[in-house]
């Protein structure tokens, strides 16, 4: 059994929660220290419950609270290879491990896939436990056959759907900034991330997440409602055949197994 918790989702901070019976994992630690321990409380868990961090690029809404959590806390930060030492240096961490391609926390088996973004290095992740699968892919630009395929084994998949793209092109945000968000090195939209769902009919994938939700250029009402119409003309019923949840970038109480 394997299970995520997005804790919080957005430009502001991000963070989730994955869990097996027996480990505990937060994929990045890009929201308020505090307010990530006060998450983990709800669920019962401290600090000294995590068996592992896992980084996917070095965006400050990605490690922001990598500093304090290091400070006050003994826990193993799994980096990739290419911004391993940007990271250790931005944090109190003398237990980072520098990653690429496959590795295990736990009993979880972590794989990772490479991320169009502009930063250092970008990484999605599937997390394996008992033939079960979830995975994460926020933070790219594009996607490919690839994408599909590292996205098919898994019941649960966390995927950005950031923004809608006549609401950032009819926006407020300078002619550079909204190239760079609809850039190949930017961020999914709501047509993207629905496009790679449609392709996802027939998989496993069961349980959605959409996610990393830009609050100037979306909101949850239509990244939901373009991924719930998609289905429907595809005669799949969400609540029955596909289940979607949208997440909020403040607080998120749902887990999905």
């Amino acid at each position: 059994m394997i299970k995520v918790t997005p804790l919080f989702s957005g430009s502001k901070g991000n963070c989730t929660l994955i869990q097996s019976d027996n480990t505990n994992i937060l994929l990045d630690l890009g929201f308020g220290y505090r307010a990530i321990l006060c998450a983990l409380e709800r669920y019962g868990l401290r600090p000294k419950d995590i068996d592992g961090i896992i980084i996917t690029h070095e965006h400050a809404d990605h490690i922001g609270a990598l500093a304090m959590w290091t400070k006050h806390n003994y826990t193993k930060v799994y980096v990739p290879s290419q911004i391993a030492e940007y990271v250790s240096m931005r944090s109190y961490c003398t237990n980072v491990s520098a990653v690429s391609g496959s590795f295990v926390v736990g009993d979880i088996a972590v794989e990772q896939y490479y991320c169009s973004h502009d930063s250092i290095a970008c990484y999605g992740y599937r997390f394996g436990n008992d033939g079960n699968y979830v995975a994460s892919i926020t933070d790219t630009g594009t996607f490919s056959a690839d994408t599909i395929q590292f996205l098919a084994p898994c019941k649960t998949i966390v995927l950005e759907s950031n923004h809608d793209v006549e609401m950032v092109q009819r926006g407020p945000y300078p002619y550079p900034l909204k190239q760079r968000i609809l850039s190949t090195n930017g961020h999914l939209s709501n047509q993207q991330a629905t496009l790679i769902l449609s392709q996802l009919i027939g998989s496993n994938v069961k349980n959605v997440f959409l996610a990393h939700l830009s609050e100037q250029n979306n909101t949850k009402e239509l990244a939901f409602s373009t991924a719930v119409d998609m289905y429907a003309k595809n005669n799949l019923v969400e609540g029955r055949d596909i289940f979607i949840y949208v997440v909020d970038q403040y607080h998120n109480e749902v887990t999905v197994e």
